[in-house]
């Protein structure tokens, strides 16, 4: 059976960040991703120009992902992909992970889990479910894909200010906001009115129509009024709903729902650290460079962990 250091559970960039740096440190590593490596980077948002990432002027977040698992393979990292792993349990100090395909042992356990399986929040709309797929979509569709002339994109965070951003040179882009303030990053904001991107602040999509395929929104303003927008494309980014629900058939004592964790990574559960949006601390703030900040943590925390592990049976 393959006994590693420390095995990975998840394959974004806090995970692939504790793999490499695991490595680094000397020390076997393994990540096992249940979808394609990169996370949300790929598997929500993968045409998304990331500007923000150090060192980095602007690339795709798939080609971000895929550098990434490069780097962390490049340093002898096992990266295992669409393998997803059904159980973990402690087990004679160590822990014992399975797959569909294999089991295998670890002295650490990294959980780099994201946001599960990536639920999107609805907007709770009379036929929402028969617009899915037919104009609506609750993730940006690979760009070179998109034939859209008119775009509605709801939200005011960072992902939806950025889809805004990246469809704006393809199509006539609108932003609905349900607050007056957005709450994406400034820079990116003052970008919106530069590139044409109209803003409905303190707005509210209240309606859907279409004969088969979306073909028109109804917006709420904030005077009451109501305005009718024609489009070819509603992009609902209105956040994810955490589902960690496969975690409790784990034999692992880290609680119900995002895991809190130190200012090292550490669980409630000795020998447990979890990264990336699975994990919860006071301060924390969701960024690319912060996930592999946290990455980077977990590995060295792991490699003092395991330390004390020996000197312990030493002594």
């Amino acid at each position: 059976m393959d006994t590693y250091d420390v095995a990975v559970v998840g394959g974004g960039p806090a995970g692939l960040a504790a793999a490499m740096y695991a490595r680094m440190r000397g020390l076997s590593a393994a990540v096992f991703e249940a979808e394609t490596f990169g996370g949300q980077l790929v598997n929500l948002y993968p045409t998304k120009p990331v500007d923000n990432f150090p060192a980095q002027e602007e690339v795709l977040s798939r080609d971000l992902a895929s550098q990434l698992a490069q780097q962390a393979r490049g340093f002898g990292a096992e990266l295992v992909e669409r393998e997803p792993v059904d159980y973990v349990g402690r087990e004679d100090g160590g822990f014992r992970l399975r797959t569909a395909a294999r089991e295998f042992e670890a002295r650490a356990v990294v959980l780099a889990l994201g946001l599960g399986k990536f639920v999107p929040r609805r907007l709770n709309l009379e036929g929402e479910a028969a617009y899915h797929g037919r104009g609506l979509s609750y993730r940006l569709p690979p760009v070179d894909q998109i034939d859209a002339k008119r775009v509605v994109v709801v939200g005011g965070g960072d992902s939806a200010v950025d889809i805004a951003l990246s469809l704006v040179t393809k199509a006539e882009v609108t932003l609905v906001v349900r607050r007056q303030e957005l709450r994406a990053c400034g820079l990116a904001c003052s970008r919106l009115d530069p590139a044409g991107v109209r803003v409905l602040r303190g707005a509210e999509i209240v309606g859907l129509h279409g004969e088969g395929r979306l073909e028109a929104v109804d917006v709420s303003l904030p005077e009451g009024s109501c305005e009718r927008l024609q489009t070819d494309l509603l992009v609902a980014a209105v956040g994810q709903v955490p589902d960690l629900s496969g975690v409790a058939g784990w034999d692992l004592d880290v609680g119900k729902g995002p895991i809190q964790v130190s200012s090292a990574m550490e669980t409630a559960m000795p020998g447990v650290f979890a990264v990336g949006d699975c994990a919860r601390y006071p301060g924390k703030v969701k960024m690319i460079a912060t996930a592999v900040a946290e990455g980077t943590t977990a590995a060295a925390s792991v490699q003092r962990y395991l330390k004390e592990q020996v000197a312990r049976v030493a002594s």
